[in-house]
């Protein structure tokens, strides 16, 4: 950790936040491509690494640039920084502030051994992720404008539009698969992914895409990063019913077709299911709890898939 520099970036929509460790000063950007070239301008490769939050898409462009010059960058859990804040006892928020704080909650991390730093890899793979589900939005957003479309000149105006979708669509195919050529160990662990019952290449990419931390992390930490963690309020005679504490609500939405194919064809889980209903729980929680088990599973998979590559490696 000596000699590493620590750059805390608030992103927003308009504006980038930039508080480096030795300065008081916090430095503010435009969030555009002019902005971003100037704030990594005197970045240093070798020392820097730059930490931020997940803001709905608009540290992307940052994400990508700083990969493109090779600059050590980390994205940390939004409630990981907020239990920081308590913890300091911060109370006002302003960007400013934001920004000394993710400064300083990277380098405690970065002492701690925890800072994970990002990939080149898993940002291309997110990007085109994103985009095929954009792409299928829109094309199914279309079939079912077709199915009412009574003029035939609407119904010429959609089927050119769908047309052209497919064409998107199969573009964006081509890529992942080049993508995936090009990084063996994407490839690797999207196999290791499909060897579970109900997970399939599109669920295996969207996992990969949006839980990069898969087989990096232990059961409790992977659960609260996909939001699938149970959360307990217990106090004294005080038994509030449990929840579901926040993470990246995708991981719900990436996980609920394959739980339901698991429940129906992977023994142990429909084991797991019986005894569940055996106790009187709902639908929906028995739900959750088969994705919750899912992802401890493949969790411990994609661990224990890489350490015997590890292993491998060394040998020969």
């Amino acid at each position: 950790m000596n000699g590493k520099q620590v750059i805390g970036v608030d992103i927003g929509k308009s504006y980038l936040d930039a508080a480096i460790e030795g300065r008081h000063r916090v430095q503010r950007y435009d969030n555009d491509a002019a902005g971003v070239a100037a704030l990594i301008e005197h970045f240093d490769p070798a020392r820097d690494i730059v930490v931020f939050e997940r803001t709905g898409g608009w540290e992307r462009n940052l994400e990508a640039a700083l990969a493109d010059r090779a600059i050590t960058w980390a994205v940390v859990h939004s409630q990981g920084v907020k239990a920081f804040r308590q913890a300091q006892g911060i109370k006002a928020k302003t960007d400013r502030i934001d920004a000394r704080l993710l400064r300083d909650y990277g380098r405690d991390r970065l002492e701690a051994g925890k800072l994970r730093p990002g990939h080149r890899e898993d940002v291309t793979l997110a990007c085109l992720m994103a985009r095929q589900r954009q792409l299928k939005a829109m094309r199914h957003a279309e079939s079912c404008r077709l199915a009412t479309a009574a003029l035939e000149a609407v119904r010429s105006s959609i089927e050119r539009m769908i047309a052209d979708l497919d064409m998107a669509l199969a573009a964006i195919a081509t890529e992942l698969v080049r993508h995936e050529t090009e990084h063996v160990d994407l490839a690797f662990r999207e196999e290791v992914l499909c060897g579970q019952i109900g997970v399939a290449e599109q669920t295996a990419r969207g996992l990969l895409a949006e839980l990069p931390e898969l087989g990096r992390l232990g059961s409790k930490a992977i659960t609260a990063l996909g939001g699938l963690a149970p959360r307990v309020h217990e106090s004294g005679s005080l038994r509030k019913r449990r929840g579901l504490a926040p993470g990246r609500t995708s991981i719900k939405v990436i996980l609920f077709n394959p739980a339901r194919t698991a429940m129906r064809f992977d023994p142990q889980i429909k084991e797991f299911c019986g005894r569940l209903r055996a106790r009187g729980k709902p639908g929906k929680v028995i739900m959750v709890a088969v994705m919750r088990k899912m992802l401890v599973r493949l969790n411990a998979q994609m661990r224990d898939a890489m350490a015997r590559a590890s292993t491998a490696a060394a040998v020969h």
